[in-house]
């Protein structure tokens, strides 16, 4: 990967709002994470959305940033984030799709998709770190179980038993959402 350019110099110049350390930033980032987006979706329009998103993303949470990571690797988790915002989204609105036009009408509550995305969001949050991690990597990264275990440290079988009982937390969770 190519040097970017000195993150503190960058980050005290874009918490102070300077213009040109906008663009710099921009022109710095913008094609190594459309790379890395574009690996995760699959069209050239959501892959330039996502990017946006996640510069925008990145420039709201700017004064939350400590600078405890480098900028690539903080731009990287919240491109990730957003990935994985989009195929719930994605996913939603597939299931909603799906649904005979009677359920549909039962279901007032789950208009569009954008409510499911957040009640997704939500029951993620409640979740254990190690299940969201794992149902993340499973699903959103679209990982094998094998990448996973090696990059854990664990053995295959551990990690589907454990993405086994993710699963089950997310369903039950899922559950009590809605009441």
């Amino acid at each position: 990967m190519k040097r970017f350019l000195p993150d503190k110099q960058l980050l005290i110049d874009l918490k102070y709002g300077r213009p040109e350390a906008v663009q710099a930033w921009y022109q710095e980032y913008a094609a190594p994470l459309r790379t890395y987006i574009q690996r995760k979706v699959q069209s050239d329009h959501d892959a330039d959305e996502i990017v946006q998103d996640t510069f925008m993303e990145c420039m709201k949470h700017l004064p939350l940033f400590r600078g405890e990571s480098n900028i690539w690797t903080w731009m990287l988790n919240v491109a990730r984030h957003e990935v994985a915002d989009y195929y719930r989204r994605l996913y939603a609105k597939k299931v909603i799709q799906t649904l005979p036009v009677s359920e549909n009408q039962e279901l007032p509550e789950l208009e569009n998709s954008y409510e499911i995305s957040q009640k997704v969001k939500s029951v993620l949050r409640k979740m254990s770190a190690t299940s969201r991690e794992l149902l993340q990597r499973k699903y959103i990264d679209k990982q094998k179980i094998k990448f996973i275990s090696q990059e854990l440290g664990k053995s295959d079988k551990s990690i589907e038993s454990l993405l086994f009982r993710a699963r089950l937390e997310f369903r039950e969770l899922y559950a009590l959402e809605g009441e």
